[in-house]
């Protein structure tokens, strides 16, 4: 088991902060930071012009991500981040007048934007009815229509931290002939999948790394499914899609990979790789079954501690649908986000509710610490009032 005082000391700002908002932006651990110094201590004058280091560390990186999902480093591709790979999807499909999408109208706009920017073309977006950031198996079945082509939706959803069954949604998705798409930014780096990708019926899985698996910004990843890869065609072209024949630069051959490469476009961004990567070796080295463990059973001390509060959560309370994230009601959201960021603890607020996640190096005694921050505010409203 991981010793989560050494775990800690990875995080200075651990000393001083409590932070329970890493479905926004997350820290960077020393190994990210040495990474990235490392990179750049190569650019600043000792091997200038040498991409090598930056490539071989893409490529266990790729190696490590398909691991996790279950599946082969071919068919992983890097982009900049998740709006990018939806972006990619979206405008990679041959979409005819009439097509439509299913998403859930609960959605972070990055899961819904590229596919409501197909309606010039005549794709029409159906939007699943949710109830407080939950969507049921049963609001995506009958929201499905012969004319649906593709689900897209969120591992988690970002608010209410409602996870779905990713299984039951695949399979209904594979009896209806339907592509899953899955946007996986609040979940990656925190809970583990139920099973392979291949195996949860995904066509499509992308995120992002700033978030829980505590990476850079502008660096992603996604996979796709071989079915898929036979008809995505690139929507954009870049010299990296295929081969580099360096003795022929001007014969202007576009040739793409034959995987998941050829959706990669141009230089990629070296910095954010070697971070993705040493994100990821600290992810694998503490564990994905312990870093769920920890993550789920933070959230739930916190969901508790603000219930037994009188505090109402925002989402469902089943455990089987659990994540990092809590949410809550509060008639004065921002002021006690502003209350507790004064005092070092750090959330969010979405939608006028009040946002909390913590993570695998938080500890229960943080956890004490914000409910009983918390509870000093309440008192604090009481003695204004």
């Amino acid at each position: 088991m991981p010793d989560i005082q050494q775990l800690r000391t990875y995080f200075p700002h651990t000393r001083h902060t409590i932070y329970f908002n890493h479905a926004a932006m997350a820290p960077l651990s020393t190994p990210v930071v040495e990474a990235i110094n490392r990179l750049v201590d190569l650019r600043h004058g000792h091997d200038i012009s040498n991409f090598g280091y930056a490539l071989e560390k893409a490529g266990e990186a790729r190696q490590m991500i398909a691991h996790v999902l279950g599946t082969t480093p071919e068919q992983i591709a890097f982009v900049q981040n998740t709006s990018l790979g939806l972006n990619i999807l979206a405008l990679g499909i041959d979409w005819k007048p009439g097509d439509r999408i299913a998403v859930p109208d609960c959605e972070f706009p990055a899961n819904v934007y590229p596919f409501v920017n197909l309606e010039r073309r005549g794709v029409q977006v159906d939007f699943i009815p949710s109830e407080e950031g939950v969507v049921t198996l049963e609001a995506i079945e009958q929201t499905l229509q012969p004319e649906t082509r593709l689900l897209a939706i969120s591992w988690v959803q970002f608010l209410s931290g409602y996870r779905i069954d990713l299984k039951e949604v695949g399979a209904l998705c594979r009896e209806r002939g339907v592509l899953f798409a899955v946007d996986a930014i609040q979940a990656f780096g925190a809970l583990q999948l139920p099973d392979t990708v291949e195996a949860c019926g995904m066509d499509f899985f992308v995120t992002g790394g700033q978030k829980w698996l505590m990476s850079t910004q502008g660096q992603g990843f996604f996979y796709i499914s071989p079915r898929l890869m036979e008809y995505l065609v690139p929507p954009m072209a870049g010299w990296l899609h295929g081969p580099v024949d360096w003795e022929h630069l001007s014969d202007y051959n576009l040739t793409f990979h034959p995987d998941a490469r050829r959706f990669e476009l141009g230089t990629p961004n070296a910095i954010g790789l070697v971070a993705l990567h040493a994100a990821m070796e600290l992810y694998m080295r503490m564990g994905p079954a312990w870093v769920e463990e920890q993550v789920l059973a933070r959230s739930r001390q916190l969901a508790e501690g603000l219930e037994a509060r009188g505090y109402r959560r925002y989402g469902s309370v089943d455990p089987r649908h659990a994540s990092g994230i809590v949410a809550i009601h509060h008639p004065e959201p921002e002021a006690l986000q502003k209350f507790l960021s004064r005092r070092n603890i750090k959330t969010a607020m979405r939608n006028c509710k009040v946002r909390f996640s913590p993570t695998y190096y938080n500890t229960e005694e943080e956890v004490e610490r914000v409910l009983a921050a918390v509870e000093e505010f309440e008192q604090s409203r009481i003695e204004a009032e």
